[in-house]
């Protein structure tokens, strides 16, 4: 990749490689091989944990991606299994179903409003810097038992709460854990 189309921290010295802690420098290593690095966020007292990708956009060319409400090692590996994938030849789209991810079941992309990305990917909007247009995210939502995503009447209300609806204008996203800050 040429540093013309990439203004990331992996093409472009910053000057400040030598402040990154372990964390920064653990990526760095992952987005060079296999191509992405993942960060999870434990769940705390307020809401779920998140995982999400940083180095898919840089190294293939399609969007981020993130998974909220599962620990943070499932999380990991339902994001690396997709990550295969996308090293495999998968473009990710926004709307589209997963059916041979998981043996249990199908999974669904939608797309991430950019309100949510300073909420949920600082450490990605950090890598990518001064890349323009704004690098896509795209939420990967689990099903209920019934096979219904969050969007869909009756699913499980117990659910709801661990999967935002990230699609949406994090001002016109049902009141909830994910909004107290907004």
């Amino acid at each position: 990749m040429s540093t013309d189309s990439c203004k990331c921290m992996v093409c472009l010295d910053y000057g400040d490689r030598d402040r990154l802690d372990s964390v920064d420098a653990g990526l760095f290593e992952h987005i060079a091989d296999p191509g992405w690095g993942l960060l999870a966020i434990p769940e705390d007292e307020v809401s779920a944990g998140w995982t999400f990708t940083v180095g898919l956009w840089h190294s293939f060319r399609v969007p981020e991606l993130a998974v909220v409400g599962l620990e943070p090692g499932p999380g990991m590996r339902l994001l690396n299994l997709i990550g295969e994938q996308v090293a495999a030849g998968r473009r990710p789209a926004a709307g589209a179903e997963l059916d041979d991810v998981l043996e249990s079941g199908r999974l669904a992309l939608r797309p991430v409003d950019e309100g949510w990305h300073g909420v949920f990917f600082g450490t990605a909007q950090g890598f990518y810097r001064a890349t323009r247009p704004v690098v896509r995210f795209l939420q990967v939502l689990w099903p209920d038992r019934e096979g219904r995503f969050p969007e869909q009447d009756e699913f499980a209300p117990d659910l709801a709460l661990r999967q935002p609806q990230l699609w949406l204008d994090p001002h016109r996203h049902p009141k909830g854990p994910w909004t107290v800050e907004l």
